[in-house]
């Protein structure tokens, strides 16, 4: 028995869950229990524990998550303290699931015999602007693990062009639920959702990375220019009442639905005529990687792991990243057939097969074993 931990700071951002969050639970869920002795930790109690299978253990760093804890908790980390007064066990791997303050924590192990892996989601070349101060501020940290798990070639590539491949990094997936993902989808949209001849879905938080503005952007110019279709808008986050406030500034509510954060985005997402992603950076895409599996015709802007998941331009339409370049795929796709429709939708299909949840925990699974041996 394998016994693992993986640390993340928290699973709720603003009410929701997070992409990469929702991606740790189904993997862990689906991991063999016969193989692995798996533990969950966060920062804070967290709401969305409660998705975490029954044989998974649960903790936590600090009862409650309060200012004061908050503030507890920075300074503990800055002394390197949180590990060994809240985390400390006898596991044999250890993994640091998110970038930042998780890493910085699970760089500070006691735990002499375990392997330590840190967990890459994002595309450094984009997230992060001086490259010279992140590494002399991370470096030392990253030097702690033993290996580096990326979840697309292109962070792969943005890791080692900072640090080197020393530790090594590879390319591990992210784990979706397929069929959770068909089974949810067959549920009813609500009746307050209607579609228009033509209807996109984005579905995501909304933070500064998903460029939701982008999106609306390009969907005003269209709308202007005499086009008909809707826009459903699947997600909350900090950047909401700028969302809000853009929408009632340019009279958008007639075509727009904001329709908040939605336990269940699939029936959205199925009913869609297309999914579109607007994000200036991504690790891989869960919401690209969902629609894929439920066979929905995408477009999305060139940033990472796009290409590994629509291959060039194959199974989906990848635009530079670029507000004009993103409303011309907006606009080439107001002009499609449905035939042409149709068939971006059959590849997209055949491409999600690709990605099924048994395949990719397994994968998963053999590089732990790998890691040990």
């Amino acid at each position: 028995m394998i016994k693992i931990l993986f640390f993340i700071d928290k699973f709720a951002y603003n009410g929701s869950i997070g992409g990469a969050e929702k991606v740790l639970i189904t993997l862990v869920n689906h991991m063999d229990p016969e193989k692995f002795d798996i533990t969950v930790q966060t920062l804070f109690p967290d709401e969305y524990s409660s998705l975490l299978n029954s044989n998974i253990k649960y903790k936590y760093c600090y009862s409650k998550k309060t200012s004061l804890a908050y503030k507890l908790f920075r300074a503990e980390a800055q002394l390197g303290l949180v590990y060994a007064l809240h985390i400390k066990d006898d596991y044999d791997i250890e993994v640091a699931y998110l970038e930042s303050e998780t890493t910085k924590v699970m760089a500070s192990s006691t735990n002499k015999k375990a392997k330590k892996i840190a967990w890459i989601h994002c595309d450094f070349d984009i997230a992060v602007s001086d490259k010279k101060a992140f590494y002399q501020k991370t470096a030392k940290r990253y030097k702690k693990f033993d290996k580096i798990a990326c979840v697309s070639e292109k962070c792969k590539e943005s890791f080692i062009s900072i640090f080197g491949n020393d530790p090594e990094a590879v390319v591990i997936h992210n784990t979706i639920d397929d069929n959770e993902i068909h089974e949810k989808a067959e549920k009813p949209l609500p009746e307050s959702v209607r579609k228009r001849k033509t209807t996109f879905c984005t579905v995501g938080n909304m933070t500064p990375p998903k460029n939701h503005i982008r999106l609306l952007s390009a969907a005003y110019r269209l709308y202007e220019e005499g086009y008909d279709f809707g826009l459903w808008m699947v997600g909350d986050g900090e950047l909401r009442t700028q969302i809000e406030a853009y929408i009632a500034e340019h009279d958008m509510s007639d075509f727009v639905k904001l329709c908040g954060f939605q336990k269940n985005p699939y029936p959205f997402m199925k009913e869609a005529d297309w999914l579109v992603c607007s994000s200036n950076y991504e690790g891989f895409s869960t919401f690209v990687s969902e629609g894929l599996i439920l066979g929905k015709p995408i477009l999305t802007t060139d940033c990472s792991g796009m290409k590994e998941l629509l291959g060039d331009s194959e199974y989906g339409i990848i635009v530079p990243n670029d507000d004009e370049e993103f409303y011309k795929g907006l606009k080439k796709i107001l002009s499609f057939s449905e035939e042409q429709t149709r068939d971006y939708a059959e590849k997209s299909r055949l491409r999600g097969k690709m990605f099924s949840t048994g395949y990719l925990v397994k994968n998963t699974e053999r590089f732990f074993e790998s890691v040990l041996n």
